[in-house]
């Protein structure tokens, strides 16, 4: 048993694993490098010379698309004293030049440039100084992954359980694909896995959220979307899942008695979106608005995705006791402009007021853990309980205040942390990039 055994027990976590700076640290190269990561969404560069910057744990990624359509995530660090290259948040660009001392090089992450060059070694070749980077891309219905680990297993493996409920998320649009939009950013003085505990927990929307549940019966009556958390949630049919290696996922249709539409909370412009519709799509004007609200679903991909309503959101740790959250609205691709007005409607009302409340307890939860003397979080509640099911796929199902999906990650967790994974970066022309999907 190594000391990491200690720390995740069957029915409870020491609180070390959301304080102690040696843990974070070790998390940053075992989890965020050795798992596959989501970096980005392929909307998000959508034509050749795009690109976007983004993070994988600390790491800072320029993600691009070369001139002939190919990806690459480029580590945003000169090779030559370290500054970061690029500052933009995304743009187009063929070529990066470090501001510091001019290396300039391709969106491929090749060196095609450093000034003045007379005075180098003989052997220094500019073949042997590009960007790194990561190793291993892998793609799926759009979402691009990546990892340092090349032991890892395939992307699809990784995914496992959790492909086909990407799928249903994306089909929902009538092309079959989504576009990623309009990024919110939050951030808290807390651990990363803060909010990954509260993603697949369905016990917490019932208090944390209790001022939005009791404005939403008093404004709009008891059958609209999260009223079904007022009371008794177990008894609706909503369930929690273990997807394995650390995914989750809550499903909240079962506990809705009639379509996502009419339980929608009313919106600005709601009744004239939906005259505009109507009037468009004829007889198939219900099934068009049926994409308008969230879809009623929380699905984590561990270690940093969180897919919900109609969000990406993505967990960027900084230290061990502050998180990023960028929270981006989902459109879907295909549909009338008036659905994807209406999802950003829709997303001013919830999760725009209901991530503050979590934020604000995950700051509460992180003052509390700093009590050295009480050592352990309590995780036990439908541990070994006849509510729990496990399917031919071994996805374990229990009711949704049950807390099976947040002992299932850790064990995912606890199994990476005490690996012995070995790290690596590539060079142009070394990166693999598979097709999961």
């Amino acid at each position: 048993m190594n000391a990491l055994d200690t720390l995740v027990q069957p029915d409870r976590v020491h609180r070390s694993i959301y304080t102690d700076a040696d843990v974070f640290n070790a998390e940053m190269s075992k989890v965020f490098g050795g798992a596959w990561v989501y970096l980005a969404h392929e909307s998000q560069l959508p034509d050749p010379n795009d690109f976007l910057t983004s993070r994988m744990g600390l790491r800072p990624l320029i993600i691009t698309r070369d001139s002939d359509g190919g990806l690459h995530a480029l580590f945003n660090r000169c090779a030559h004293r370290a500054s970061i290259v690029c500052q933009a948040e995304c743009g187009s660009a063929r070529r990066f030049q470090c501001s510091y001392h001019g290396w300039t090089y391709s969106n491929r992450g090749d060196l095609v440039n450093m000034p003045y060059p007379e005075g180098y070694p003989a052997d220094f070749h500019k073949a042997d100084h590009g960007l790194a980077q990561v190793p291993r891309l892998g793609t799926y219905r759009g979402l691009i992954f990546g990892t340092l680990n090349l032991e890892a297993p395939s992307l699809a493996e990784w995914l496992g359980p959790a492909g086909p409920l990407i799928d249903g998320f994306v089909d929902r649009s009538p092309s079959g694909r989504i576009e990623v939009r309009n990024c919110q950013r939050m951030i808290y003085r807390g651990n990363w896995k803060l909010a990954w505990d509260n993603a697949g927990d369905g016990l917490h929307p019932t208090f944390a959220h209790r001022s939005f549940l009791i404005l939403n019966e008093r404004q709009h009556g008891g059958a609209r979307s999260l009223s079904q958390f007022k009371a008794s949630p177990d008894d609706t049919g909503m369930y929690g899942a273990d997807l394995g290696n650390g995914h989750m996922f809550v499903d909240q249709r079962p506990g809705l008695h009639q379509s996502f539409w009419e339980t929608q909370r009313p919106v600005p412009g709601r009744e004239w979106y939906a005259e505009q519709i109507e009037q468009s799509c004829g007889d198939g004007a219900a099934d068009v608005l049926e994409m308008a609200p969230g879809s009623m679903i929380n699905l984590s991909i561990f270690p940093n995705l969180l897919i919900k309503g109609n969000h990406f959101e993505t967990v960027d740790p900084v230290t061990v006791a502050e998180t990023r959250l960028h929270t981006w609205m989902v459109a879907a691709d295909g549909a009338p402009d008036e659905v994807n007005v209406l999802r950003m409607r829709i997303a001013e009302d919830f999760p725009s007021l209901g991530n503050p409340d979590d934020l604000e307890l995950f700051e509460r939860c992180q003052e509390g853990l700093a009590i050295a003397e009480v050592e352990w979080v309590d995780m036990s509640k439908g541990l070994d309980h006849e509510a729990e099911e496990v399917d031919a796929d071994g996805v374990a199902r229990a009711p949704v205040t049950y807390e099976g999906p947040m002992r299932g990650y850790l064990r995912a967790w606890l199994e990476l942390m005490s690996s012995d994974v070995k790290l690596t970066t590539a060079a142009a022309g070394e990166v693999t990039c598979e097709v999961a999907a």
